[in-house]
């Protein structure tokens, strides 16, 4: 990774990308919890209900339809005009249609974010833990958790004061993603806090650059199941790079703007 403010831009038109997809999380109208009673599903037609893994829906037009959903995977497809997504959280079903004329994407107009600030960008050590351990962290879903394996915790410092971030094992990559909080959450940035990768580096080291930390889904929508950051994960100062909090959010009640009065 080449940390500059030419990669940066680079970045930030990525993440413009992925959150104007037609069929991304901003284009989610809603999101359902599954029982075993059939029930009706604003924005798409037909009777919905869940079975173990199993995801059914009669149609008054197309009949009888079923889906198995894999334990925390989901599926997309084609149905009444456009996508509806399947997925297994928390040992439950759920059911999130995905509508490219919806309210929160059509309002989108780009992540909002701090400038570029060198200051941010970090070299990090990783202090490992006797052996990785499982981290349970909290969700933007009341009673829901995410699980996660920590190698160990990330130190750094910044003007010369260290600090330490519990980090996260990624996937197939010998970098590891933070999850963290500061004195800008809840205020100019999200509340719940945002994720930011560090870069493994030759010497053992790691590059962990703020200017990328970016936001999660929920900071837009009601309608997903984001971790919220470990609760050791709180910096007690202000980290003014990267994304900041979104001008609206979807809701039950519709958009909502997320702008202080």
């Amino acid at each position: 990774m080449t940390n500059s403010p030419a990669a940066w831009l680079n970045w930030l038109e990525a993440r413009n990308k992925n959150f104007s997809n037609p069929t991304g999380f901003l284009s989610i109208t809603n999101l359902v919890w599954l029982t075993n009673e059939p029930q009706t599903i604003q924005g798409i037609s037909g009777s919905w209900w869940g079975e173990d893994h199993t995801v059914f829906v009669h149609d008054s037009d197309t009949g009888n339809h079923s889906w198995t959903i894999e334990p925390r995977g989901e599926i997309t497809f084609d149905y009444d005009g456009i996508k509806v997504e399947l997925a297994s959280r928390n040992s439950q079903l759920v059911v999130r249609p995905r509508d490219p004329n919806s309210q929160m994407l059509q309002s989108f107009e780009g992540v909002i974010t701090f400038e570029y600030s060198p200051e941010f960008c970090v070299s990090a050590k990783l202090e490992l833990n006797n052996a990785p351990k499982e981290v349970v962290v909290g969700s933007v879903v009341e009673g829901m958790t995410h699980a996660y394996i920590s190698p160990g915790a990330l130190v750094f410092s910044i003007e010369g004061n260290e600090y330490r971030l519990t980090a996260f094992d990624k996937a197939n990559s010998e970098d590891l993603t933070v999850y963290y909080k500061d004195s800008t959450s809840g205020n100019i940035t999200y509340g719940t806090g945002r994720s930011v990768n560090a870069f493994h580096q030759a010497d053992g080291s790691y590059i962990l650059d703020f200017n990328y930390s970016g936001n999660f889904p929920c900071s837009y929508t009601d309608f997903a199941t984001c971790p919220v950051s470990p609760v050791e994960n709180k910096l007690p100062i202000a980290i003014e790079a990267g994304e900041k909090k979104p001008l609206y959010r979807n809701t039950v009640e519709g958009l909502k703007s997320q702008v202080a009065k």
